[in-house]
């Protein structure tokens, strides 16, 4: 069975490490890259990650270039909007005052569809 993967690449980098931290503690199964978010279509090509973090989904992420991703703080609000290919109905959903709590919720869920395929 593959290793499940996630991509982290949001700003403030701060955010991208911590949240970075709490994946590789808390889900030590997941590999977990970080990358600047200028670097995210490259890097999505490069890791094949299941679940992407980030603050903008590009074309490539909303594409089907994971099977779930997160964007947090769309315009510059509290909350996240979660998406991707496996997405019950494709439709994003929307998660307000986003914590570490949510993000793990949402790895689990990633973690599920990708040994469920």
């Amino acid at each position: 069975m593959e290793e499940v993967r996630a991509l982290v690449a949001n700003d403030p980098r701060i955010y991208r490490e911590v949240i970075a931290a709490a994946l590789r503690e808390l889900r030590p199964l997941v590999e977990v890259v970080v990358a600047e978010p200028e670097e995210l279509d490259r890097e999505v090509e490069r890791v094949r990650p299941h679940l992407v973090i980030c603050n903008q989904a590009t074309a490539i992420v909303r594409g089907g270039g994971c099977l779930c991703w997160v964007v947090l703080y769309p315009d510059g609000e509290d909350r996240a909007e979660v998406g991707g290919a496996g997405v019950v109905g494709g439709a994003a959903r929307l998660l307000t005052g986003v914590g570490v709590a949510d993000l793990l919720s949402v790895m689990d869920e990633t973690e599920l569809l990708c040994r469920a395929s």
